[in-house]
């Protein structure tokens, strides 16, 4: 892998901005400065684990973060042609490529917030690497929590997902949401756990847990309530087993509460 020196880079970098108002150009650019450092070579006798199937041109990380810190910049001046570009990013078969798609997308403002709402579902669902699906959980927390456009449709649209790894991804998109200090729509996300829990099974436990953590953090009252009033109205075992397993993560008083509402009833 070639070394990075700094200086260089740095200029490499600035002079790929003076193109931000040509896409194709600004391409062609990029393309240039990443083959700069490509390498497809291993060292001898180096052990590299397999993370992704996908193609890689194994740039360093300092690289690709310096090119994402442009991104910002980028997306609020220049939001159309950050459309082109990163669609054209997307489409490549490179793992960094796309990588680098998804930091434009999370950096858009949020007058795009359409856009964004449309390519988040479709690029996670159209890949099945979990690199990326990891990227993208930790992008969700640029969105804007309390307008959360374009997460809320997303969460939305992946609790449906026909595969357990997409489905599970939303889970952590919503324990991640709901941890974020200006998230305050709980009756929201009590909603869309419902069903969840009416459905639950043992290889799901381990996510419902990181979201209701998250949900009594955020209020432990509000989710005992929650809770006591599923329990008593709700006609399914399997809602009404993962509440008395996790009645322990409460506190004393509200555990003896939530125990008191699963002898009534």
């Amino acid at each position: 892998m070639p070394a990075v020196e700094l200086t260089s880079l740095n200029t490499r970098i600035q002079s790929l901005q003076l193109y931000r108002n040509d896409p194709r150009v600004y391409l062609t650019k990029l393309e240039d400065l990443l083959a700069l450092y490509a390498s497809d070579k291993v060292k001898q006798g180096e052990n590299v684990p397999i993370k992704t199937l996908l193609p890689q041109m194994h740039i360093p990380d300092l690289v690709l973060q310096k090119i994402i810190d442009t991104f910002p910049t980028l997306a609020n001046t220049m939001p159309d042609n950050a459309l082109v570009i990163m669609d054209t990013l997307w489409g490549r078969a490179q793992l960094e490529y796309k990588i680098l798609a998804i930091h434009l997308l999370a950096d858009l403002p949020a007058s795009h917030s359409d856009e964004i709402s449309k390519r988040l579902p479709q690029w996670t669902i159209t890949t099945d690497d979990v690199i990326l699906h990891n990227v993208i959980l930790d992008q969700l927390t640029k969105f804007d929590i309390v307008n959360s456009t374009p997460i809320r449709p997303f969460i939305e649209e992946m609790l449906h997902a026909e595969t357990l790894d997409l489905r599970r991804m939303a889970y952590a998109a919503l324990a991640n949401m709901i941890q974020q200090n200006s998230f305050t729509d709980l009756p929201w996300a009590f909603n869309l756990v419902t069903p969840i829990l009416c459905n639950a099974s043992l290889n799901i436990y381990r996510e419902l847990n990181l979201i209701f953590d998250a949900f009594i953090q955020k209020s432990e009252v509000e989710t005992t309530a929650y809770l006591a009033e599923l329990y008593i109205q709700s006609g399914s075992e399997k809602a009404k087993k993962y509440i008395r397993k996790i009645i322990p993560r409460f506190s004393s008083d509200n555990q003896t509460f939530l125990i008191n509402i699963t002898q009534q009833n």
